[in-house]
């Protein structure tokens, strides 16, 4: 089999996989269901998706533009059977699985009311207020189970016996077993300003939008079936399993992806998306196109590239054709490759762009080997490893180096072709730093300048253009051969909002994102709460601008103080106190430039208060203290187990919660407790914990890889809570979590020694316990224990520190029993005088091993015998002993100064060996002294910072901190 990434870069689409499996927006995946007597007969378009599309108005009739349109049969007997798309329908229209037979889902470009509707087996659905019925037979009369006939209009708009109601939430127009639903609101990426539609005009959109579609359903409207590309795909493309529908390609989610001449496209998928994963050999999707200048303005290269663009699977062959003035593509795919970190060899490599040579190198910096036939290094969309790759591996120490020129993106990865996974080691996107840009948001013209020394090939770019009206590529004649140093390009009608990206024109990987991205934003505000001065407010814009052109608002007043009171302008970090305001004020800015006032601010008052929860497992109880913050009343707080308010409240215990309060309450273990405010229009959370979180322990037997998990608590424990998955190679998606608890099944209520063996668990696997609880609006699982096969930095090592007559000890602190003479203590390679086994015969944490007396430099290791396989679990090099100083010289312009190491006292350093970190000005590790063998006390080094310092470090050996030091100006 060839392998996939010799065919594309991009794994298939993370973008379509996304949009197609309901991550992309899961407010997509609320549908309602459809079945009727009048279909789509005019048109060749197969059941059940003709009685899907009946109600589906064309794009004019909402004066909206569809940026995608979902179609999926759906054929299922229970709900674990169905898609999230699917399975959402079912939930939110209250219809039976076996009744649905199709779903459509449809997203306007504006992301405002979203229409769903669905073919299906099932009655007439009844949700809420009747508003208009159908007249039938050309009466005015409803059935009985019409509701309020009588006050509902009744029009011949909508077929005969269908009802259009409202329930405050979704609209819904509906006939025998066919359903259209309008859900959501308007939405829009502008700054909030006082143009937000009320929730009145939002229900009156949500009626209207269905209203449309019961005039489609009845003929009265025009229907997207009947539409260019309706007509064209769902005739073709109707026997699919799922359809996807892009009717305007410059609306659609590809963005700048989809090749500028294609107009508008629809894919047929012959397997859900979210059955990919288990795709076995091939499947066969097609496409319909429609090109802006006709099926012939397409070439096949720019077809196949739309093909790899927008299929989540991986294409294999494509047949092209072309009629009727469209472009029609067959094609053979299979299962894309799946992200797996945990499988590839754990190695860290480091990337880094020489500007002057025109170079990316990678450096494996640590970790294991990476064969090199695993190993795929991408340049500009091209995979270039022939000609970059030496040896038979990739270790330690070894460097990879690509000749990029001045404009590139580059990646090495990992590939498994058996296993159809891979990993990204490192990846550049080059040269960032070449470019500018500049706003002016008066005129809404955005300046982008090539400000490099030297000309690049700037062919594989494209300038792209998202707004409210689309997206579009400009500035063509910027990207199209050579840029020289201060070339420029103006892009115009650049709103607030507004995004401008210089992206790469080639493939790359799904988070390959753009080389350098702009959005038009308005100006930074955060609004805080702190102990000391209650609420404050603090711009952050990145350009100074006039004070009054910001208004603070508290409860839509105008506060008393304004930044213009304090500050003529506002360049950064200005702060506005407001003081201590009351809890529940809703305090906003608004920014009255460049036209209409808007809101870019705005916060709830909630409390700063922080509260700290202990558990006690011997009683049983919760100790719940104030650790800072404002006091508040205890009414107004509540002590929350599994999101159910607990038997014993803060107000049965205190009036007041404030500084030195505490209380306690019994709360069982393994579970998920909190405290929060609820004196506002949200709960707002002040402390939390999940209980007897070290109530589990784990015992892992080599031979037969099975791991045992035992509840080892004081308390008594609902067995339901516990859940158990297993991660690691051979498992990257985790199993998926018990349905119904490993533990609930074998016991009835869990006490200290209760157990259960997870079997088939490898050397690479890691075994996860969580607390799982279930609460009314969902669910929530956190982990409170990872049990490792194969022990990951089970030993510390204890250097002895000042106190010299301890020596140096060997520390267990593994979560997982084992054996102790399974392990093996070397010390520069040899085997040291005493070893685990001395001490005890099991370990089971906190076990210590005494290492004697070693001097800096010595290194110890710990090995691990797993059957036939030896593992070196850890390593330690014993560092020097060894102190210093730091000082800080500000600069007379007050921007930055000179930060000085001075060895203080102790051991001799190899000066190979130690770097200096000064945070932000290093930007990494900086070598003491490259002049000088070794750091003797009285040694100093110095760093010039351009900005002010935060933080100063010593560094051994480029992992071991000898010395960190916060720096801080003003102390």
């Amino acid at each position: 089999m060839v392998r996939p990434s010799r065919r594309g870069f991009l794994e298939g689409s993370a973008l379509t996989l996304a949009a197609l499996t309901g991550v992309f927006n899961p407010a997509t995946n609320v549908h309602a269901s459809s079945r009727s007597a009048e279909t789509l007969a005019d048109l060749d378009i197969s059941a059940p998706f003709a009685d899907a599309f009946l109600p589906v108005p064309a794009e004019d009739a909402l004066s909206t533009t569809y940026a995608t349109l979902i179609a999926e049969r759906v054929d299922a007997d229970t709900a674990e059977e169905l898609s999230y798309r699917a399975r959402s329908t079912t939930e939110q229209l209250d219809i039976d699985v076996d009744e649905l037979s199709a779903t459509v889902a449809v997203m306007p470009a504006d992301r405002g009311i979203r229409l769903v509707t669905a073919a299906g087996g099932f009655d007439r659905l009844d949700h809420g207020e009747t508003l208009a019925v159908g007249e039938r037979n050309g009466t005015t009369g409803g059935e009985s189970n019409d509701g309020p006939s009588t006050e509902a209009e009744t029009t011949d708009e909508l077929p005969a016996g269908w009802r259009l109601t409202d329930d405050g939430e979704i609209a819904l127009v509906t006939g025998d077993g066919v359903a259209a639903a309008a859900i959501g609101s308007t939405s829009s990426s502008s700054p909030r300003g006082r143009s937000t539609p009320s929730g009145d005009d939002v229900s009156d959109q949500r009626i209207e939008t269905v209203r449309e579609a019961g005039r489609a359903a009845a003929g009265e409207a025009d229907r997207f079936a009947a539409s260019p590309l309706g007509a064209a795909a769902l005739s073709r493309l109707g026997g699919f399993e799922t359809v996807l529908l892009i009717p305007d390609a410059d609306s659609g989610p590809f963005l700048s992806r989809v090749p500028d001449n294609v107009d508008a496209f629809a894919v047929g998928f012959e397997t859900n998306p979210e059955d990919l994963r288990d795709i076995e050999g091939t499947v066969e999707n097609a496409y319909v196109i429609r090109a802006v200048d006709g099926a012939d303005g397409l070439d096949d290269e720019t077809v196949e590239r739309l093909v790899r663009t927008v299929d989540p699977a991986v294409p294999v062959e494509t047949d092209i054709t072309r009629t009727d003035g469209l472009v029609l593509v067959d094609a053979v795919v299979e299962a894309p490759p799946e992200f797996d970190r945990e499988a590839s060899p754990d190695a860290r490599v480091q990337s880094r762009f020489n500007r002057a040579a025109g170079t990316v190198t990678f450096e494996h910096v640590e970790g294991e080997a990476v064969p090199a036939d695993e190993l795929e290094v991408w340049h500009s969309g091209e995979e270039v490893s022939d000609t970059v790759l030496n040896g038979e591996e990739f270790t330690a120490g070894d460097e990879i180096t690509v000749e990029t020129g001045l404009i590139a993106t580059v990646t090495l990865r990992w590939f498994d072709p058996d296993a159809n996974v891979y990993d990204t080691y490192a990846s550049e996107r080059v040269d960032r730093e070449a470019f500018a840009f500049n706003y002016d948001m008066t005129a809404e013209t955005l300046e982008l300048t090539y400000e490099a020394e030297r000309s690049a090939d700037a062919s594989n770019l494209r300038l792209v253009h998202r707004g409210e009206s689309g997206v579009r590529t400009v500035g063509d004649e910027f990207v199209d051969g050579t840029l020289e140093p201060g070339d420029s390009v103006t892009v115009r009608d650049v709103s607030v909002g507004d995004s401008v990206r210089l992206e790469f024109d080639v493939e790359q990987p799904p988070d390959g994102g753009s080389l350098v991205h702009y959005r038009a934003r308005p100006p930074s505000v955060w609004i805080s709460s702190r102990a000391e001065e209650g609420t404050t407010v603090r711009y952050d814009g990145e350009e100074s601008r006039p004070a009054d052109a910001f208004v603070t608002l508290v409860n839509g007043e105008p506060t008393d103080l304004q930044f213009a009171d304090e500050y003529d302008t506002l360049s950064g970090d200005e702060e506005l106190v407001l003081g201590e305001l009351p809890l529940g004020s809703t305090v906003a800015v608004e920014w009255h430039e460049p036209n209409e006032p808007v809101v870019i601010s705005e916060e709830e008052v909630v409390p700063n208060t922080h509260a700290s929860i202990e558990y006690d497992p011997d009683a049983g109880e919760i100790t719940v203290q104030h650790r800072g913050g404002r006091t508040l009343p205890a009414s107004e707080l509540e002590l929350q187990a599994g999101r159910a308010p607990t038997d014993v409240q803060p107000a049965d215990k205190l009036d007041e919660f404030g500084p030195d309060d505490s209380f306690t309450a019994p709360v069982p273990p393994l579970s998920r407790v909190r405290l929060v405010w609820t004196g506002g229009e949200d709960e707002h959370y002040l402390g939390g914990t999940t209980t007897a979180r070290d109530a589990v322990a784990a015992t892992y037997d080599v031979d037969t890889e099975a791991m045992t998990i035992e509840y080892v608590g004081e308390q008594p424990a609902d067995p339901e809570r516990l859940r158990v998955s297993v991660t690691g190679t051979g498992k990257s998606r985790g199993r998926e979590l018990d349905r119904e608890s490993a533990f609930a099944a074998e016991y009835d209520e869990l006490t200290a020694g209760d157990a259960i063996t997870v079997d088939d668990v490898g050397l690479d696997n890691t075994v996860v316990v969580s607390v799982h609880t279930e609460f009314e609006n969902g669910a929530a699982t956190s982990s409170v224990a990872h049990f490792s096969a194969t022990p990951r930095r089970g030993f510390v090592v204890d250097d002895g520190g000042d106190n010299e007559a301890s020596g140096t000890t060997l520390r267990y602190v593994g979560e997982v029993r084992r054996d102790a003479d399974a392990f093996r203590v070397l010390i520069d390679g040899e085997p040291a005088t005493n070893q685990p086994t001395d001490e005890t015969d099991r370990l089971t944490g906190g076990e210590t091993l005494s290492l004697g007396d070693l001097s800096a430099g010595t290194s110890v290791a710990v090995e691990w015998a797993a059957g036939d396989e030896t593992r070196t679990v850890m390593e330690h090099v014993i560092p020097p002993q060894a102190t210093f100083e730091v000082t800080y010289e500000s600069a007379d312009d007050g921007k930055g100064g000179v930060v000085t190491f001075t060895h203080a006292g102790g051991d001799t350093l190899d000066a190979d060996r130690v770097d200096v970190v000064v945070e932000p000005a290093t930007d990494g590790l900086r070598p003491w002294d490259s002049d000088t063998d070794e750091v003797t006390a009285g040694d100093e080094t110095s760093v010039t910072a351009d900005t002010e310092p935060k933080l100063a470090v010593v560094v051994f050996n480029e992992h071991e901190t000898l010395h960190h030091e916060p720096l801080n100006r003003d102390t």
